[in-house]
């Protein structure tokens, strides 16, 4: 029954999954419309249809919450960085856990790191870049 259960939860997140990659692709041109977060924070369209997508608002917390590291910073990044999400599974559990990190560039070590020892978020490396205070996906650039 156990496996059964594993399947199934697979089964679905492939379709989130799915759906992420596919709506990322759509985002060539831009966005439409920039939201604002209670902390100050701007996110676009795209931004907004991932955690919709991956029921994932916390993410948008999450980068919100790091902002006064992100300005102390400002020197190792100018005003644009990479944010990055890694959710990967738990070996014998297979519970999601996932590291949220903050680069300069892609090259770079990261200057902000948070450890997330639990998540429903698919699994995989998602990206989003943050240009002063506003964070987009990298399809809409």
């Amino acid at each position: 029954m156990e496996t059964t259960y594993y399947s199934k939860v697979k089964a679905e997140e492939q379709e989130v999954i799915q759906e992420l990659l596919m709506d990322r692709s759509r985002r060539w041109n831009g966005t439409d419309q920039y939201w604002k977060h209670l902390f100050g924070l701007k996110y676009t369209d795209g931004v907004k249809a991932h955690a919709e997508l991956a029921q994932a608002f916390w993410l948008i917390d999450a980068i919100a919450s790091w902002q006064p590291q992100v300005k102390m910073n400002r020197h190792k990044h100018g005003d644009w960085m990479v944010w990055c999400l890694d959710v990967k599974l738990k070996r014998y559990t297979k519970e999601r856990y996932a590291v949220l990190t903050a680069r300069a560039d892609e090259n770079e070590d990261p200057f902000i790191t948070q450890k997330i020892e639990f998540t429903d978020h698919p699994v995989g490396k998602w990206e989003f870049w943050q240009e002063g205070d506003v964070v987009i996906i990298p399809e809409e650039h």
